[in-house]
């Protein structure tokens, strides 16, 4: 019964304040397209990335997620678009996104060869579509009004980007997300608002640097929402046998990721990834979340000369 009413709060807790929570991706490297609207088109090639994330393998109703982001550069131009959807299920709700991105590039000369610098600003559009349905909750008393119906509700949304990048290091800023669908009490729905509080701010970077014949990436990431503790993710990775990416990562809610990413061929890498949590979940939370990824990058048009090879 404990068990039961832990689950049945935190569901209840995440429906009633879905606007304050947002996707949790362990790579964020990899995620950029998802995280950052102007990451969109800032690779030479048309880039994608397909995922999955089981979220405390072992905790029933637990966070499930699946997402696709693909974008490229408009050839001849300082412009790119691209886009992504997620479905994110937890419980006895469900969240459908889709957004399209458009970014704009401004180039800048180093003066020296390797220190050309790009700033990227990007613009995000798009629907969530929230069903919540209650009738799947087995409860012990009959007839319970949260527990009798469902309830399904299409929001817009927009949000807004800004990235940095050189041949060693990158940074990025980003609001994903402008408007909140906060509940009304005297309409008893939920609205769609311009909320300054519950927007979700974050910030980024890390640097390649080679240490004796290795590549390694420090990197860092904050999230930051208004009334929440500030959270860190700390991340460093190795580049192994030109081809593998091993890195672990510590995120101050109390979770340590283990990362992997494996380059099959030039069109292909795959990504991997688990994290343990030490917070009060992990009792129900065994085994663990998993995260899978295929990225994948192709160009329509040969290319002459040497390609800038990208770690991030």
């Amino acid at each position: 019964m404990k068990r039961i009413l832990i689950i049945l709060s935190l569901l209840l807790c995440g429906w009633s304040v879905f606007a304050q929570n947002q996707y949790l991706f362990n790579n964020y490297i990899a995620n950029q397209g998802m995280l950052n609207p102007a990451y969109n088109g800032s690779r030479d090639d048309i880039s994608g990335l397909l995922l999955h994330r089981s979220q405390w393998i072992g905790f029933e109703g637990a966070p499930m997620l699946d997402a696709l982001n693909v974008h490229g550069a408009i050839e001849e131009t300082n412009f790119g678009v691209g886009g992504f959807i997620i479905n994110d299920h937890h419980g006895f709700s469900n969240t459908l996104d889709f957004m399209a991105a458009g970014s704009y590039k401004l180039q800048f000369g180093g003066g020296r060869a390797g220190d050309d610098m790009t700033l990227m600003l990007g613009l995000q559009m798009g629907l969530s579509s929230m069903i919540y349905d209650g009738t799947k909750a087995i409860t012990d008393n009959f007839g319970d009004p949260v527990f009798k119906g469902k309830e399904s509700k299409v929001f817009f949304n927009s949000g807004f980007g800004a990235y940095f990048y050189t041949e060693d290091y990158f940074a990025g800023f980003s609001i994903p997300r402008f408007f909140s669908p906060n509940f009304d009490m005297q309409s008893e729905t939920h609205k769609n608002q311009f909320d300054f509080k519950n927007m979700h701010m974050y910030l980024y970077g890390g640097y390649v640097f080679d240490f004796q014949g290795t590549l390694v990436r420090p990197t860092l990431l904050v999230k930051q929402v208004y009334g929440a503790p500030m959270q860190f993710d700390v991340s460093g990775a190795v580049y192994l046998m030109e081809s593998l990416w091993l890195g672990l990562t510590y995120r101050t809610v109390a979770e340590a990721v283990f990362f992997a990413d494996y380059k099959i061929s030039r069109q292909f890498t795959l990504r991997y990834s688990f994290d343990y949590s030490f917070s009060p979940v992990q009792p129900w939370a065994k085994f663990g979340s998993h995260e899978i990824g295929l990225q994948f990058d192709f160009s329509f048009q040969p290319r002459t000369g040497m390609k800038t090879i990208r770690h991030w």
